[in-house]
């Protein structure tokens, strides 16, 4: 492209040069090269920017391909989450409506009360997002509703279901406090007494309200996303 503009502008200056020209016609020469130029210098704008937005929509869709999955993960991963909250929920519960005769009737038999452990950490994913938005490529999405379903999964959806997380396991870690504040007394008493069955039903209270932040929220956008992105994708 420097070749042509070269080329073009020495011309415009043999055109001026040229002593058996009239002025009008050095005006006309000088005027079909500018127009030569102009036009060169905006086609070549034009190709570089539509290269440039090919290549931008090509990082979107290998991104979208990526994110597909890495929601499809999610949900399996939020399946699994929820099912182990069900299953301990459901163990505490057990756990909580034992009586003091049955705790008593347990021991005797030298039985034993399960208490399980299930602590819940990060369990959604993040990677392609955050490497894409890190990168300041969220703007080549061109599709704004998207877009917006993205951010909020991510920015809002993802975070609130870690926060939950992280709190039922706080309160998890309460429970063994407990234990060990009562380390010198029998299991049985433990299990029998009101602060510590108070603490294990808002662990409970906990679970359940994770499982509806996980079943009522995130899994519903994260199976909505997977929608929009495969019918951006099959365009």
């Amino acid at each position: 492209m420097q070749e042509e503009i070269t080329k073009h502008s020495n011309k415009i200056y043999k055109a001026v040069k040229k002593s058996e020209h009239t002025v009008g016609e050095k005006v006309k020469e000088i005027i079909i090269e500018i127009c030569i130029i102009v036009f060169a210098v905006t086609l070549s704008i034009s190709l570089h920017s539509w290269s440039e937005h090919r290549h931008q929509q090509e990082e979107v869709h290998a991104f979208l391909a990526n994110l597909k999955n890495d929601l499809k993960n999610d949900i399996e991963s939020i399946d699994r989450e929820v099912g182990m909250y069900q299953k301990t929920n459901a163990d505490y519960e057990k756990i909580l409506a034992l009586t003091p005769s049955q705790l008593d009737s347990i021991y005797k038999s030298k039985g034993k009360v399960n208490f399980p452990i299930h602590s819940h950490g990060q369990t959604l994913t993040i990677g392609n997002y955050e490497s894409f938005k890190s990168s300041g490529k969220l703007g080549y999405i061109e599709d704004e509703k998207l877009k917006q379903k993205i951010l909020n999964y991510y920015q809002i959806f993802v975070p609130a279901a870690n926060e939950v997380d992280k709190m039922y396991t706080e309160f998890l870690f309460k429970c063994f406090d407990k234990e060990i504040e009562n380390a010198d007394k029998p299991e049985k008493e433990l299990y029998s007494d009101p602060k510590y069955k108070k603490t294990l039903s808002y662990l409970v209270k906990l679970g359940k309200n994770n499982i509806r932040v996980y079943k009522e929220n995130t899994k519903p956008l994260a199976v909505e996303l997977i929608k929009e992105i495969e019918k951006k994708l099959d365009k």
